[in-house]
């Protein structure tokens, strides 16, 4: 059994990522674990299985999903769990957080060298994807589900009373991408906040066969991503 394991900075990069990871794949031949990670200033980090697609003598490949809370968390748990994990045949490793708001655009090099500080590379590479600004940029980009959460909203509508056009511009540009979704939504008075609802209405609304073929060309990350998730169920 092929083994993956991601960690993520929060409830949003959990859901989605099970989504369009369940979406890629072929769910019969997979199970995936969620995890909840907390703990760790005062106390032992804990680590609490949430959910699980179930297993199974046709399971082939095993997808570990782990939400680390919060974005600096991310490449620590990354850290303190790469031993573990390649002793129990982890062969992939991905960590997956926002830029906004500890770091700006001018930031991304020196982010992404901080995520690999006293990061073993052997026998397992780290793969660290990001938001640029946030996740959400490529919530914004995939311009087709907005009507699916609405039917009167649309790109044209959007960029008319807000500025900007998700269906064109180019959505790592914005500093707060979370915000210009919910400013979106607003126009229905729809909301968009990190709550586990909100988060769900979006991430079942958006299209995931265009993010998977017109993503690549747009966010560099969301590349990656789908690069090491092809590579992985190959």
């Amino acid at each position: 059994m092929k083994k993956m394991a991601i960690f993520v900075e929060g409830e949003t990069e959990l859901r989605f990522i099970d989504k369009i990871i369940r979406e890629i794949a072929n769910e019969r031949n997979l199970q995936i674990v969620l995890v909840r990670a907390s703990g760790g200033a005062r106390s032992l980090r804990e680590y609490e299985d949430i959910a699980d697609s179930g297993s199974g003598a046709d399971k082939n490949f095993y997808i570990r999903i782990i939400n680390s809370g919060t974005d600096n968390r991310v490449g620590s748990d990354i850290r303190e769990n790469y031993e573990t994990l390649i002793n129990a045949g982890f062969s992939v490793i991905i960590g997956v957080r926002d830029v906004y708001p500890d770091s700006s655009l001018a930031d991304l090099p020196k982010l992404r060298t901080g995520l690999r500080y006293r990061l073993q590379t052997k026998p397992v590479s780290v793969d660290f994807i990001l938001g640029v600004m946030e996740i959400e940029a490529w919530f914004l980009a995939e311009h087709t589900h907005f009507t699916r959460i609405h039917p009167r909203l649309s790109a044209p509508r959007i960029a008319a009373v807000h500025g900007f056009d998700p269906s064109v511009d180019d959505m790592q540009l914005r500093p707060h991408p979370a915000d210009d979704l919910h400013n979106a939504y607003s126009l229905e008075g729809l909301a968009y906040r990190k709550t586990a609802s909100h988060i769900q209405r979006t991430v079942e609304a958006l299209g995931y066969a265009e993010m998977y073929l017109e993503h690549k060309a747009k966010f560099p990350d969301f590349a990656v991503f789908i690069q090491v998730i092809d590579k992985f169920f190959s």
